[in-house]
């Protein structure tokens, strides 16, 4: 008892500082301006310096089905101008954007559109400057054409060069999905014709997610069926800014019964990079999320690690983020207080070791909150997004909230026993 109360009056006089570690930067907020029907499947982007962008699709916005809208932030938090229509082609369906910064705010979004290339989905793009103004007109991203492109994903460097990844339907023997890239200069211009990512060729390859390191070298994951003997597996491909392989695509998950699908990507400046995924009654209840570091080699670091403390029930669709020194955050949804789902994270020092307890994201908890998205900056400050059910008054709403450093400064750890 006495030992209780000692470290009850030390951890009383910590400094804010040393104690803030974990803590929200300000309340949670809504993001979309327009609350009519339904705002949902965000993604987000920040810049060296703090300013963030946040897309998502939003439902009869743009006067057709769904489209896809964004709204700039200050690092502070603040609003920069309205939300915005990112899609000028406005026919049928735009939706499922990623986005992606370089080091000065120039960012590039990209999402599937129905009907716009001529034959069911195709991926298009648009650029912006740091001041929020487009870069030209928005741009088809495939090359092929028939069937289905879609599922993209964006990872930009530095120096706002950029490259695209998505899945393709039928477009390689064998497969009746492969996922295939294709690269670009930071002034839009395509480096090269677009390209195959998996080697591996056979049943289906989908989901697939990328992340550059500052010189533009970058790794892209994906998910494939029956690749690892089992059931749905977690891959991957290096990739040198060039667009030259390096070295064979590599299976992620070493566990390996039932499914490993989901997979999301964190590079830091260095290429030192973290792939995290949800993996199917590994961690004992359901889905789990796990993960596993490399170098930037490609040489694993360590063994894969299951990333959510809480197990029973489901936890999954994980997204991950790193800061320049590779200290990152992964956020995912889970079941984990009420009935529905909820938004919780886990930071992790760029060593792997664990910076805390896993945390709940939302303050909102009535109905469901999910599709998480996180985003870093070069102090590590970071931001998560995500879907909230009836919060803004009417179906879903886009709603986030900004966080200190990944690993703060001064850390401190506290265990009574």
């Amino acid at each position: 008892m006495q030992r209780a109360l000692f470290l009850l009056v030390v951890v009383a006089f910590i400094p804010r500082a040393a104690a803030a570690q974990g803590d929200p930067l300000g309340p949670e907020f809504r993001i979309n301006t327009y609350t009519t029907s339904s705002q949902d499947d965000p993604a987000v982007a920040s810049d060296a310096s703090g300013k963030f962008v946040v897309v998502w699709q939003s439902y009869y916005q743009d006067g057709s089905y769904r489209g896809v809208f964004g709204q700039r932030y200050a690092s502070t938090g603040a609003p920069l101008g309205p939300e915005f229509r990112v899609n000028t082609y406005t026919t049928g369906v735009q939706y499922a954007p990623a986005v992606a910064s370089d080091s000065s705010g120039n960012f590039v979004v990209v999402w599937q559109s129905y009907g716009q290339d001529g034959s069911y989905e195709g991926v298009f793009g648009q650029r912006y400057d740091n001041t929020g103004a487009p870069i030209g007109p928005e741009f088809r991203v495939n090359t092929y054409t028939t069937s289905e492109q879609w599922h993209p994903a964006v990872g930009s460097d530095s120096s706002g060069n950029f490259v695209v990844v998505w899945q393709s339907s039928y477009q390689e023997y064998g497969s009746s999905q492969g996922v295939f890239g294709q690269r670009y200069a930071s002034s839009g211009a395509p480096l090269g014709p677009e390209f195959r990512v998996n080697t591996h060729t056979p049943n289906a390859q989908t989901s697939p997610a990328v992340a550059s390191d500052s010189t533009g070298n970058f790794v892209v994951v994906w998910t494939s069926y029956f690749q690892d003997g089992i059931d749905w597996g977690v891959f991957g491909q290096r990739f040198a800014s060039s667009g030259a392989p390096l070295g064979p695509e590599f299976r992620v998950n070493t566990y390996a019964t039932g499914h490993q699908v989901r997979p999301a990507v964190a590079s830091d400046s260095s290429g030192n990079f973290v792939v995290v995924w949800s993996s199917q009654f590994q961690d004992g209840s359901s889905d789990g999320v796990f993960g596993q570091r490399y170098a930037s080699s490609g040489a694993p670091l360590g063994p894969e690690f299951r990333v959510n403390t809480y197990t029973t029930s489901l936890q999954g669709g994980p997204a991950v983020a790193s800061d320049p020194s590779g200290n990152f955050v992964v956020v995912w949804e889970s079941y984990q207080e009420r009935s529905y789902k909820e938004v919780f994270g886990q930071r992790y020092a760029s060593s792997g070791a664990p910076v805390g307890l896993e945390f709940r994201v939302n303050t909102y908890t009535t109905n469901r909150q999910g599709s998480p998205a996180v985003g870093s900056d070069s102090s590590g400050n970071f931001i998560v997004v995500w879907g909230s059910v009836l919060q803004d008054g009417s179906s879903d709403g886009v709603f986030g909230q900004r966080y200190s450093q990944v690993v703060p400064v001064e850390l401190m750890h506290f265990r009574v026993e």
